[in-house]
């Protein structure tokens, strides 16, 4: 991942895989009128399901455009790339996917799965990450500190003690500092990323929290262990209220997920080999591109909601502080997001009168709700010219 200005060749104009006959808009409209609700079709196949996302939009989409309007090798942005499913159905297809975008757990998700490993590796490898964090529980590698010890600031501390359960927190920390000895970048990257699945998941996880992959976690009042045991809330389970069974949760072993989710990657690993093109990756901000005008064949994007709709930052910090992110600097980084709640100091763009309209009428019901929508669009209107300057 680099912040310079990525340098793509420009693709050849006459070069068609298509019917030299067939012109782009005749190819645009067929793409368009074939039936594009793929919601009933099988989405996990190659990478797509090596971590939970949410509102991600199904791999066929972008694979119908991208295989109906562009030529092998040819360049396909998302600048705003999120789980990266354009740059995979790309990579997939033998365009070039170049994706950006402003989450450090983005990156780290479209880079592991567009990158191939060798399966055989990175069995020998699971298999000894897991035997020593064992070892380091069970006492066999006392000399080898967990990364549970004097690694947060305060407040990131505070933040793990309240979300995570102190054996979770062992058990998490043996393996995240397994992880961090791990010398291959690529390998080392694979592994983080199962480690952040097993605790940003759709149902479970081995955090304290509820409904976290929909970004709008709540701490669960009673716990139990998998043997039925009660960590904390006994008060609620010996009385309980109408609605204890959706504030309860089952808190899992990290080791245990952790072994079902590298198999369950292992899977559906890239293998080595496969994918002609290595993508472009760029940790950057959509509202300016670190990408050469007139380089990119097709956009294919989902852009974010306003006003925080899915806050993306609020379940990926759950993750990334076992990474080494303080807590504090991802609060930061999450007033950065494009639709974020803060306005202070923010630059408003000019809009055209029908927006401004929509503006004006959110801004009688709710004056700060209507500076949010202005910020949105001023947003958006950046990233639409940037998209425009890239694109052939």
């Amino acid at each position: 991942m680099s912040m310079h200005q990525l340098d793509l060749p420009l693709s050849p104009s006459h070069r068609l895989e298509h019917s030299p006959n067939q012109s782009y808009y005749a190819r645009l409209t067929n793409a368009l009128s074939q039936d594009l609700d793929f919601h009933h079709q099988d989405s996990s196949y190659a990478s797509h399901n090596y971590h939970a996302f949410p509102a991600k939009f199904p791999p066929q989409l972008p694979r119908a455009f991208i295989r109906a309007l562009t030529n092998p090798g040819d360049a396909v942005l998302d600048p705003m790339m999120g789980s990266g499913t354009t740059i995979l159905e790309a990579f997939l297809a033998g365009r070039r996917g170049i994706g950006c975008d402003i989450d450090p757990l983005a990156a780290l998700i479209t880079k592991v799965k567009v990158t191939p490993l060798d399966s055989d590796r990175v069995r020998l490898q699971a298999n000894e990450l897991l035997t020593k964090a064992t070892q380091m529980l069970n006492g066999g590698a006392a000399s080898q500190p967990s990364i549970t010890e004097n690694h947060f600031d305060p407040k990131t501390r505070t933040f793990i003690d309240y979300w995570f359960h102190d054996n979770t927190q062992a058990e998490l920390g043996v393996l995240i500092a397994g992880i961090n000895a791990i010398p291959d970048p690529d390998m080392k990257a694979f592994f983080q990323l199962a480690f952040s699945a097993i605790i940003i998941t759709k149902s479970g996880g081995v955090s304290l929290a509820l409904d976290l992959a929909h970004t709008r976690p709540h701490r669960a009042k009673l716990v139990m262990d998998v043997n039925g045991s009660i960590l904390y809330g006994r008060e609620l389970a010996e009385n309980p209220l109408p609605r204890t069974k959706y504030v309860t949760k089952t808190l899992r072993s990290p080791l245990v997920e952790y072994q079902k989710r590298i198999r369950q990657n292992l899977n559906h690993l890239v293998a080595a080999g496969q994918g002609a093109i290595t993508p472009g990756i760029l940790f950057g901000d959509a509202q300016s591109l670190p990408i050469q005008s007139d380089s990119i064949d097709l956009i294919v994007t989902s852009p974010p909601y306003a006003s925080n709709a899915i806050d993306y930052m609020r379940a990926h910090k759950f993750s990334l502080v076992w990474m080494g992110y303080p807590i504090q600097a991802l609060g930061d980084k999450r007033r950065e997001y494009i639709g974020g709640e803060s306005v202070s100091g923010w630059n408003f763009e000019a809009l055209p009168s029908r927006v401004a309209d929509i503006v004006s009428a959110v801004s009688k019901q709710d004056v700060k709700k209507g500076r949010v929508l202005h910020r949105y669009y001023s947003e958006m209107a950046k990233v639409f010219r940037e998209m425009f300057r890239v694109l052939r």
